[in-house]
């Protein structure tokens, strides 16, 4: 028995180092053409499901999307994202602090919103569009202008959460965005300590789902192309769902639909009495609006 084990163990060990090592495999640039066909097919898919998308009112999904509306020049999308912000936040002349994600320069009103039921990455977003820290358990949220908060990344990443550091580059990027770093450490720094470990990430884990897919678009975003290797962008367009959208469910794009991890997973739970299991939708707004500012940025600007 235990050299079963052993020989199991070490065929698991075998096994994740291929993985591992398939993930970043060398590769060729995605084209062009490959780039632009999975930023219209992601238009699609928001045009399919407009309703849904209108329902949501998270602003960090919808910066992404005016950011890709203002690097690709579609209108489509900059009417969508109009029309949200004016049904989540209010018109521009009685706007949410929320609202100042979206359109930076815009006058907000601060209408004593609290931020208690807020998680530590909210409550610094919300620090970004007021320019006002905010208390949290141990300080205020001047610490992810300080210092890298997710590290050790065993603990902090791995063991909790999956996109503590692509959480905490987005909140460094609003708050410096909106000039409210003032006493901060050295940005420039801490930017590019959490680049590196978002990079670190990337080649470890190697399952596309929804953090796979920010910590590309983090790489991307706030470090440019050369951050990213060709391979990690071409697994995310082969993840893109045949309906144009993205999931947040775990991928291996390499592999057949129905030997998906997922499917896998959902069709044992199914056949085995009593135990837990739930059907994945085919795409999801928040997965998809991080692959389509993806595409955007890949894809050469328009004037």
């Amino acid at each position: 028995m235990g050299k079963v084990l052993l020989l199991a163990s070490l065929a698991s060990v075998l096994a994740a180092g291929a993985a591992i090592q398939w993930g970043n495999r060398t590769d060729d640039q995605p084209s062009v053409a490959m780039r632009q066909q999975s930023f219209d097919r992601a238009i699609g898919w928001l045009k399919a499901n407009e309703a849904l998308v209108l329902a949501n009112g998270n602003a960090a999904l919808w910066w992404m999307l005016q950011t890709a509306a203002e690097r690709s020049g579609d209108a489509y999308l900059h009417d969508l994202v109009l029309q949200s912000t004016n049904l989540a936040y209010g018109p521009p002349d009685q706007a949410l602090p929320w609202r100042r994600m979206i359109f930076p320069t815009v006058p907000t009103h601060h209408p004593g919103v609290s931020t208690d039921e807020l998680s530590d990455y909210q409550r610094v977003f919300y620090h970004a569009v007021t320019c006002q820290p905010v208390r949290l358990d141990d300080g205020d949220t001047t610490r992810f202008i300080r210092q890298n908060m997710c590290r050790p990344q065993f603990s902090h990443v791995w063991m909790q959460d999956p996109v503590c550091t692509t959480h905490q580059l987005m909140g460094v990027r609003l708050i410096e965005r909106a000039g409210c770093a003032v006493g901060s450490a050295d940005l420039p720094a801490l930017k590019a300590d959490l680049l590196s470990d978002i990079q670190q990430q990337m080649r470890w884990d190697v399952v596309v789902k929804d953090a796979y897919i920010q910590r590309v678009l983090m790489l991307y975003w706030a470090g440019g192309a050369d951050m990213v290797k060709p391979i990690w962008l071409r697994r995310v367009f082969m993840a893109q769902q045949v309906d144009g959208g993205w999931t947040g469910r775990q991928q291996v794009p390499e592999l057949p639909a129905w030997g998906q991890p997922n499917v896998v997973l959902t069709q044992v739970a199914a056949a085995v009495p009593g135990m837990a299991h739930r059907q994945f939708e085919m795409s999801d707004f928040h997965a998809t609006a991080q692959g389509l500012l993806l595409a955007a940025l890949s894809l050469p600007a328009k004037p």
